[in-house]
């Protein structure tokens, strides 16, 4: 017969012995890696031993656990929700080998037996640690966590609380958020922003089973009575959405609906707000250009070059490496994509640009001025560098300009207006701008080379320039 009580082994000879890890975290204090002990020399007498054995070594794990957090400064303990109490009281129980959801007990059963002997030794076990009130007979003072433990081991546990707001954006933060550290940093800040305005809102939010759609209308309409505009209300709500989503899957909650799935926001203009933007003028755009180039500080005269020459984001100048200029090949471009120190919005935003007429000028000089860097640009090649940049750069186009429609991004929409007029295919647009690109064929045939060809023919006659030695070429035949 086969004894199944948690941490037991049947050894060559037929004895039994306890055998069972310590928690790697409680090794240092109680100076072991694991608790082994002989339970007796057949079934009968393991059955007999295991309870007494069982419980002697909870207790011991339970005196370090004890001393780990009288140990650990007191700042660095979480606070705990309702959920996230009792999933930790829970698993307590699930490591102590028993089930904590069934305390149910077999008389004809001997293992049965055991096991229940087990737990009430143990649960007795913990409350053995508190004092005795002499008028009733039972423990004073008992942690709340202990509590719960002697009543998952005598009558199983409790039924399990619904989460709430608080467990859906710290489970959401642990599993979903990720990036860098300030990238995570400015993730957290808007999850606890979104997450202050709901409870603005609603006062105590519900559990998420109960949040209703009359819930979540009453958190938009909240949100667009201060001074957030639509837009920015949709994209806040995305993450309350996002993050309603994940706890619904995570905790499995049959039926549950995502109250701010399809929320119409009122006032709401549906263009993506990179598309509400204006190119600028060429009187305003040479305007800004001279003023940056006669005031700015270097770095930001070659940024601007290069957002006015090629057409790409912003972040994806000023997170460009040295090696990311490429000037020695047929067609000298710059290399947009990932790495540790900037990320790129999507799949397409990875991609070769070419490198024609001033904004060739202005990679020269600028890989020259870098040196032995790594990042082309110290000032603005870090985390925070885009919004440093922008904020510069945006002091110099509202000293000529105070359209709303117009900031530095308008630079890629003169870009697109260039591609237009000089008849530039649309798969050439896109491969210049880091815009998807379309159909199957698009996105998987041709080559690099090819495409790096095309586009810089279509970037010549987008300013005009004279073709040069950048001409089509007929493909080899190999046969």
């Amino acid at each position: 017969m086969g004894l199944m009580l948690p941490y037991t082994q049947q050894l060559p000879s037929g004895a039994w012995r306890y055998r069972r890890p310590v928690p790697l975290r409680l090794q240092a204090i109680i100076k072991k890696n694991n608790f082994v002990k002989a339970l007796g020399k057949n079934y009968a007498e393991a059955l007999a031993a295991y309870p007494k054995t069982h419980a002697g070594f909870e207790q011991v794990l339970r005196k370090a656990e004890q001393v780990l957090v009288a140990t650990t400064n007191p700042e660095e303990l979480p606070i705990l929700t309702r959920l996230e109490f009792y999933l930790e009281g829970i698993a307590r129980v699930r490591r102590m080998g028993f089930d904590p959801d069934d305390a149910t007990v077999d008389p004809s059963d001997p293992e049965s037996l055991a096991a229940d002997h087990a737990r009430t030794t143990v649960a007795d076990m913990i409350l053995d640690d508190y004092p005795v009130d002499p008028a009733t007979g039972e423990a004073t003072g008992v942690s709340k966590m202990d509590e719960f433990v002697v009543q998952a081991l005598n009558s199983g546990a409790p039924a399990r609380p619904e989460p709430t707001l608080e467990d859906a954006k710290k489970l959401y933060i642990v599993e979903r958020v990720t990036g860098t550290e300030i990238e995570i940093k400015k993730k957290v800040q808007r999850l606890d922003r979104v997450t202050g305005y709901i409870e603005a809102a609603l006062g105590r939010p519900p559990t998420i089973p109960r949040f209703s759609r009359s819930d979540a209308k009453l958190v938009r309409d909240h949100m667009l009575a201060g001074e957030l505009k639509p837009s920015s209300v949709k994209r806040d709500l995305n993450v309350v959405k996002a993050m309603f989503n994940h706890i619904i899957t995570e905790m499995q909650l049959a039926g549950c609906m995502n109250p701010f799935a399809k929320l119409p926001i009122p006032g709401l203009n549906e263009e993506p707000e990179d598309e509400l933007r204006d190119p600028l003028p060429d009187e305003t755009l040479q305007h800004i250009r001279n003023l940056i180039l006669s005031s700015a500080n270097s770095d930001l005269q070659y940024i601007w070059r290069l957002l006015e020459g090629t057409g790409c984001r912003l972040a994806e100048v000023t997170g460009l490496r040295v090696e990311d200029i490429v000037l020695e090949k047929e067609c000298p471009h710059l290399v947009v994509t990932w790495h540790e120190g900037r990320r790129i919005k999507t799949n397409a935003s990875k991609r070769e640009v070419p490198l024609v007429g001033d904004a060739l000028e202005a990679a020269e000089e600028a890989r020259s001025a870098a040196g032995e860097r790594q990042m082309l640009f110290s000032k603005y090649g870090k985390e925070s560098g885009p919004t440093n940049a922008s904020a510069a750069l945006m002091k110099y186009v509202r000293r000529v300009t105070e359209d709303p429609a117009h900031a530095v991004h308008s630079l890629r929409h003169n870009m697109k207006d260039r591609l237009i007029l000089a008849e530039a295919s649309e798969l050439q647009q896109n491969l210049i701008l880091g815009h998807a690109l379309g159909g199957v064929g698009n996105r998987t045939y041709g080559s690099d080379r090819a495409k790096l060809r095309s586009t810089t023919l279509a970037m010549k006659r987008a300013f005009g320039m004279d073709l040069g030695e950048v001409q089509p070429q007929p493909a080899e035949y190999d046969g």
